[in-house]
């Protein structure tokens, strides 16, 4: 890759990190192309990566939020943790931001369910009494279909969550993000402790003077 290119897709990364941080989105497709456009890219090999547009947020994040997007992440992520409990018979995935620790106080939480039917959900939501939206939303699958997958979005404490239900089973085709399409980076109930457990680790060791705090990574 020349260092031409390179610097373009780092300028990119910086300007589709500052609008997302300004506008308190988690829409990274939004924002990239917003960003390219400045520039008059259109072409997607000019584009830059996830990794580089999320490393450029959590920079911005930094700078601009500081403890507060911090603090948000962890309510966000204890909060899908209890969440993917309650539904734990639907094997719950966890993506997007509050996963990939780009989340702030103005994200929802986004979880993936397996279920035979999407009443299946529905039944469970009525059970914890908790009032639910219908949506919609168009997916791409790894073995190149489109179907249109149902989707139920609720608030709670302030939290919104939308949960997507994908048909249960073995062979069940992978979903894909449709920012770089490919399979969703996702964390299970295991993960998500895990990952939860790490960083409260870290945050004990920095308070007691142990080492600076770093930042934590989970594989989807």
């Amino acid at each position: 890759m020349s260092s031409g290119k390179r610097s373009l897709q780092k300028r990119i990364a910086y300007e589709a990190a500052k609008i997302l941080t300004e506008l308190r989105t988690d829409n990274l497709a939004y924002a990239c192309r917003k960003a390219a456009a400045k520039h008059g890219i259109t072409k997607q090999q000019l584009m830059p990566s996830r990794d580089e547009i999320e490393q450029a947020l959590k920079e911005q994040q930094r700078l601009v939020l500081g403890d507060k997007q911090h603090n948000a992440l962890n309510q966000l992520r204890e909060s899908a943790l209890d969440a993917m409990q309650a539904l734990k018979q639907f094997q719950p995935l966890l993506v997007g931001p509050v996963l990939q620790g780009t989340a702030d106080d103005n994200s929802h939480i986004e979880l993936h369910l397996q279920a035979d039917t999407p009443e299946e959900v529905l039944f469970a939501l009525s059970d914890l009494h908790i009032p639910w939206h219908e949506k919609q939303r168009q997916l791409s699958f790894s073995d190149g279909s489109h179907e249109t997958i149902p989707c139920f979005s609720f608030s709670a404490d302030g939290i919104q969550y939308l949960l997507m239900v994908f048909p249960s089973g073995r062979n069940r085709k992978r979903p894909l993000d449709p920012f770089d399409h490919k399979p969703f980076q996702s964390a299970g109930i295991k993960q998500l402790k895990a990952l939860l457990d790490e960083q409260h680790s870290v945050e004990a060791d920095y308070y007691e003077g142990t080492f600076p705090m770093t930042r934590e990574t989970t594989q989807g």
